[in-house]
């Protein structure tokens, strides 16, 4: 050993302990079922409008010798692009009846997935399809107002491109960007591989429900020193996307029905004078509904 070295002194029992904060207490989230929304998808007087029309098709034996026909073919055109957006937004219930579960069962082993599992699935199925009406609202006023543009590239920015009126402008618009953190969500999901929480602590809850599916169980306390409880934690997770799924899909019905009544006349405005020039003889079809 060196001048310079210098053994430190001795130190007997030396206890470092690092200071513990506890967790703050989770607040306690609601598992009582919300007072389900069922979405109304055929309601609106122009989709009544458009499928009395639709019946013209009865008498042709193909779409090629209807499309011969101005007025006929763009009533089936727009019926063709008007029942995938009413399709669309019926198929939300099926969201809804995974989140309203009835009667929910109590042993998860009867599922075809494990409690966590159901609730990832569901939120999938909701985002998918609610971000996809948008997509199809676009598509009817692309058939609506003729503007012709292929499906794969009827964008918002495209339909203005091509003239889109203001008020339809306005309308699609608030649309896209109403469900912005939905469809920032569904992106994260989709492309990027995140994936969401539906508790507090949503790990202990992820490994309980996969014990309790494929296992044999699990008990013990989460990391806030509660009890797992699997069927309260999956109540939760169910209310959360119950309240997510009753706000949004309420102001989307109405955005839709806004539209509707925009492209209602729009479409009266071109359909007149196309039937008025028919040639065909048919007399199902009416310029303006009384």
């Amino acid at each position: 050993m060196s001048d310079r070295e210098v053994m430190p002194p001795p130190v007997d029992n030396l206890t470092v302990t690092a200071p513990v904060r506890p967790l703050p207490k989770p607040k306690r989230a609601r598992s009582k079922f919300l007072v389900r929304y069922v979405l109304p998808s055929d309601t609106h007087g122009f989709v009544g409008r458009i499928y009395d029309l639709s019946i013209v098709a009865l008498h042709f034996d193909s779409y090629e010798a209807l499309a011969v026909y101005p007025d006929c073919k763009y009533a089936i055109d727009v019926n063709e692009a008007l029942t995938r957006l009413v399709t669309r937004v019926e198929s939300l219930n099926l969201a809804g009846n995974m989140l309203w579960p009835e009667p929910l069962g109590q042993d998860s082993r009867t599922f075809p997935v494990s409690r966590h599992e159901w609730l990832t699935i569901t939120a999938d199925v909701f985002l998918m399809r609610y971000i996809s009406v948008v997509d199809c609202a676009l598509l009817l006023v692309n058939e609506v107002v003729e503007f012709g543009l292929d499906c794969h590239a009827c964008t918002l920015r495209k339909l203005r491109n091509k003239g889109l009126s203001p008020r339809i402008d306005q309308l699609l618009t608030e649309m896209v960007r109403d469900p912005g953190s939905l469809r920032s969500e569904r992106n994260a999901r989709v492309h990027h591989g995140e994936e969401r929480a539906f508790t507090e602590d949503d790990l202990t809850f992820k490994l309980a429900a996969i014990f309790e599916h494929r296992l044999n169980g699990m008990i013990g306390r989460d990391r806030f020193g509660r009890r797992i409880n699997l069927e309260r934690r999956l109540k939760e997770g169910l209310v959360e996307l119950q309240r997510e799924f009753n706000r949004s899909t309420r102001m989307l019905v109405r955005q839709v029905d806004k539209l509707y009544d925009e492209l209602w006349h729009e479409f009266e405005a071109r359909f007149g004078p196309k039937m008025c020039a028919a040639t065909h003889g048919l007399s199902t079809n009416r310029a303006i509904p009384n």
